[in-house]
């Protein structure tokens, strides 16, 4: 769904690697856990929850240079503060979690090039 861009992680660290590094890292450890309780409350029509997680998820997507992810987020967030219809929150979700598997490898592929 989307072409990583580190440059905003680049500007923050100073060009440090080992930030860069740190900071991709934490977001492919941690995301999965977020989409997993993301999926989980809309599952269960929690939807201050489903706002919540799509909250925390949608900085990060930015780090790496994910505005359409981000922009995904902010939908799940909206609609879970808004419509509440399950029905978009699951296929926005279903971007979300696919746009994320797609990019990881990259992310992967970006940590062993900068160390």
């Amino acid at each position: 769904m989307g072409k990583i861009d580190l440059s905003y992680l680049e500007n923050m660290s100073g060009g440090d690697n080992a930030i860069i590094i740190e900071m991709i890292e934490l977001f492919i450890n941690q995301t999965p856990q977020h989409l997993q309780n993301l999926m989980k409350a809309n599952e269960n029509k929690e939807w201050n929850n489903v706002a919540s997680e799509a909250h925390k998820v949608k900085p990060t997507m930015l780090y790496v240079g994910l505005s359409d992810l981000n922009l995904v987020c902010k939908k799940i967030e909206d609609n879970a503060k808004g419509n509440q219809d399950v029905e978009i929150s699951n296929n926005l979700i279903d971007q979300l979690v696919s746009g994320y598997k797609e990019i990881t490898g990259d992310l992967e592929t970006k940590i062993e090039e900068l160390k």
